[in-house]
């Protein structure tokens, strides 16, 4: 069955992401122009950590002369382009931005990759951006913070901000479930299990097992370290290929054992050569199976954890509950799960 977040998502964004013209420039990016609708089942919170560090708009472009997290560890500086200091006041607002965001209750942040502050993995040290890769200064913050990251490169397409939202969806839905059993760990992994097999085999694997050795009395501590390891494979990105071939497996699963037997399908074309070839026409198939699951009640595998308007829910858990209107084939055990 389907497993239901109807809360609004709040997440971070750097603030030159989200069309705000605060970069060193003046410029700004529309990041989130592929999102379309999907803009509403989030609340965003942009931050500028060069622009809280009061180096204002326009401003001379700052350099990292070692990674975010060595600038952090007194052993590397930020310099602007005059080789001015700024390393206390990059700092600072770097500090003020994480406040903000843990002041708005974010859980998550969609970073602008390669910058000198909010970069996760592709900030460029060096006045003459040498080839040494890291973390920016607040990139180097958001990595010890807990948050789920993004980077603005998983917008560059409707697939993979597909990929990233029904991760993030999943990551989220597992970490507020209450786990206080061996049970419950097993019960929540039966639904994220399918999406960490499709992105981490070997680690889906390594926590399948361990979950098979695990006792009734498995103390607390164990399972909060098994469910970490499960958190952290969900921060996992997927490929075309594996999304494409897990959305048919569950599809083919749910065909061979009737659920999907009078189900309204809404043109889903799965195996047509455009799914095949489109990433586009993929994350558009992709959004109709997660329709569908979540009107029969439905565990679709390759999204298990749907965001859906809590009147949504309601409305479709008063018809599925009334008599006349339940389907004859794949009847109900319980009422989805919510968040």
């Amino acid at each position: 069955m389907a497993a239901i977040i109807t809360s609004k998502v709040p997440i971070g964004i750097s603030a030159c992401a989200f069309n705000c013209p605060v970069r060193y420039n003046g410029h700004a990016f529309d990041a989130l122009a592929i999102v379309g609708r999907e803009r509403s089942d989030f609340v965003f919170t942009p931050v500028c950590p060069e622009c809280l560090a009061g180096l204002g708009v326009p401003r001379a472009p700052i350099h990292l002369t070692g990674t975010g997290a060595e600038v952090l560890a007194g052993t590397a500086t930020v310099r602007d382009r005059r080789n001015n200091d700024v390393t206390e006041r990059v700092v600072a607002g770097s500090r003020d931005a994480m406040a903000a965001l843990q002041r708005a209750g974010v859980v998550a942040f969609i970073a602008k990759e390669a910058s000198p502050t909010c970069g996760l993995a592709k900030a460029r040290v060096g006045k003459r951006r040498t080839e040494q890769l890291g973390a920016g200064v607040f990139g180097a913050m958001l990595a010890d913070s807990g948050l789920f990251l993004i980077s603005d490169e998983a917008l560059s397409n409707s697939l993979m901000w597909w990929d990233a939202r029904r991760r993030l969806h999943a990551w989220l839905w597992l970490r507020n479930r209450e786990i206080s059993s061996a049970r419950d760990l097993y019960d929540a992994w039966h639904v994220v299990k399918f999406v960490i097999q499709e992105t981490a085999r070997p680690v889906a694997d390594d926590i399948g097992r361990s979950l098979a050795a695990l006792s009734k009395r498995t103390p607390a501590e164990e399972l909060e370290a098994l469910r970490t390891r499960m958190l952290d494979a969900l921060r996992k990105p997927s490929t075309k290929a594996r999304i494409r071939g897990s959305m048919f497996k569950t599809y083919v699963h749910a065909k061979k054992k009737g659920k999907l037997e009078g189900v309204d399908l809404h043109d889903l074309t799965i195996d047509s050569p455009e799914v095949r070839l489109n990433v586009d026409q993929l994350a558009r198939e992709l959004i109709i199976m997660e329709r569908v699951s979540f009107e029969n009640d439905l565990l679709f595998g390759t999204s298990p954890v749907i965001r859906r308007d809590g009147r949504r829910v309601a409305a479709r858990e008063h018809d599925l509950s009334a008599p006349d209107t339940a389907p004859d084939t794949a009847p109900l055990t319980d009422a989805p799960t919510t968040v």
